[in-house]
């Protein structure tokens, strides 16, 4: 589970030297929408030696290719290696592309020594093709591993400006597909390019937390800081879940599969709900 993952461009030396610092979960080097198309190889040769890098920093890495196909390709031969926890796929439409993908990682991966699945794909929906095949999406293999929402790229495909209702429900139906499959929602519905209005970002991300988001990216550490922020479990929140485990526990030695807390039913429900609140925060380090 990544609280943050920051986007660093994979040919910056100045954000790549400086990358392990910045309080990211993880990092995802990139060679898409910040490399230029005449310097896309030179970024795929600098890739190797960035992931190795930055892994040995005990920084958890992805990788952001290319959108399909020959570019990306290209991407993975590069990208599937030791040291890469992940594939970010970049406007994935449709469980078609993830099924090619997962077959072309997993010849990579026998053919390097790396375990069957052990770096995942993280579908980037950013298209409304990408909305209504979500669902099918983080299903279509076991390596993916989150499903995150591209606002920018998404409202272009729409045509209109931003809405704060329109991103919510789109976020949220994103967020609904990655539950329904078992995997982790990754969707915060706010534009990554504001980087001066940090107060309607950690409302976006509060607002992402409700819909039953984990964590979301960033393209600038002071919005590492305030992902960080809001999706650690707060004090408040994880007092009431150590009470409501104990309450439960108190139960069961007595027989009861439901018990009282300050005057609220506690049953199963509550109890998992609980139980994965204090699972997070040790997960997240806090």
């Amino acid at each position: 589970m990544w609280r943050s993952v920051l986007f660093v461009p994979v040919l910056e030396e100045r954000f790549l030297a400086k990358a392990a610092e910045r309080g990211a979960d993880a990092i995802v080097l990139d060679l898409e929408a910040s490399i230029v198309a005449e310097r896309k190889a030179e970024a795929r040769e600098a890739l190797p030696a960035a992931i190795e890098r930055l892994a040995a920093e005990g920084q958890d890495v992805l990788v952001r290719v290319n959108m399909l196909w020959r570019t990306a390709l290209a991407d993975l031969e590069k990208a599937v290696r030791p040291g890469v926890k992940a594939i970010v796929l970049p406007g994935c439409s449709s469980a078609v592309q993830i099924t090619a993908v997962d077959g072309v990682m997993a010849e990579l991966e026998a053919e390097r020594g790396l375990e069957p699945g052990s770096v995942g794909i993280v579908p980037l929906i950013e298209f409304a093709s990408g909305v209504v095949a979500a669902p099918e999406i983080a299903a279509a293999a076991q390596r993916v591993v989150a499903l995150t929402f591209g606002v920018e790229d998404y409202l272009a495909d729409m045509e209109t400006a931003e809405d704060r209702e329109l991103l919510t429900m789109t976020a949220l139906s994103v967020a609904h597909a990655a539950r329904a499959a078992g995997k982790v929602p990754m969707v915060v519905p706010e534009t990554l390019a504001n980087l001066n209005d940090l107060e309607a970002f950690e409302s976006a991300a509060r607002r992402g937390r409700a819909l039953g988001s984990v964590g979301g990216f960033a393209v600038h550490p002071k919005q590492v800081t305030v992902l960080n922020t809001v999706f650690s479990p707060t004090e408040e929140e994880l007092t009431w879940a150590k009470q409501v485990v104990a309450a439960a526990e108190e139960g069961e030695k007595s027989g009861l599969g439901a018990v009282s807390l300050d005057g609220r039913m506690i049953d199963l429900p509550i109890v998992l709900r609980a139980q994965k609140l204090l699972a997070r925060q040790g997960q997240s380090g806090t």
